[in-house]
């Protein structure tokens, strides 16, 4: 399990599609107020990045900087012209949808963009808008996760991006392969935590081999209850 900073270029145009480093989305202008820009956490052979990328990271070393070219077959394939297709305008009004180039819209439960609006036809592609470009990769391995203990802080902050690792209490009986994670105060009612603690727990028994089941705390005190009357 590796902590990595990464850029992604579209290499023939240069134009910057994700990083994790927030000098870089300045200078691109793409930062995003409020984005946590720290180092991702890539569990190789996961697949939740491109083949490309994840074959870099491989032979890759902890401190060395690299820039990988990756060609389609390897990022987002090929483009499909197939999958490119007209409806007419109707079809959206009905479903209460303004048709308008560059919306993302969701047909039959695929998801595309439209990619032109000419009269009573509305064209949607449903390649992924990264499909047939080649991706320049520019990359860091920040650090290498042994220590189960880091492990389980680092898999619930890439459920729960605006958690400090330093505030996630993780205790780990290893005779058991018991987890128990406590959360800071601040999150106990975000809106979905209990969809992103059983995200978190999954992916914890998957990838931390000690772990066999996890059990998140939420803890309540009388300063939780201040006002409320004692008997």
């Amino acid at each position: 399990m590796l902590l990595v900073n990464y850029s992604v270029f579209v290499k023939e145009s240069g134009e910057l599609v994700e990083t994790t480093l927030e000098d870089v989305a300045r200078q691109y202008r793409k930062y995003r107020e409020g984005e946590d820009y720290s180092p991702g956490v890539v569990v190789v052979g996961e697949g939740r990045f491109i083949k490309g990328f994840e074959e870099a990271l491989r032979s890759a070393e902890e401190g060395r900087e690299y820039e990988v070219s990756i060609p389609p077959e390897k990022a987002y394939g090929s483009r499909d012209s197939s999958k490119v297709r007209t409806y007419p305008r109707r079809f959206f009004i009905r479903n209460n949808i303004v048709p308008e180039v560059g919306k993302e819209v969701t047909v039959n439960n695929a998801t595309g963009r439209i990619i032109a609006v000419e009269g009573g036809r509305v064209v949607v592609d449903f390649n992924h808008p990264l499909a047939g470009k080649t991706l320049l990769i520019k990359f860091k391995i920040e650090g290498v996760l042994t220590n189960p203990i880091d492990r389980i802080k680092y898999l619930v902050k890439r459920r729960l991006k605006d958690v400090d690792v330093n505030k996630v209490d993780v205790k780990l009986k290893e005779e058991t392969g018991t987890v128990t994670v406590e959360l800071p105060r601040e999150f106990r009612f975000q809106d979905g935590i209990q969809i992103i603690k059983f995200l978190a727990s999954r992916d914890i028994v998957r990838w931390v081999s000690a772990a066999r089941e996890v059990i998140f705390i939420d803890r309540f005190t009388e300063d939780d209850f201040k006002g409320v009357r004692k008997e």
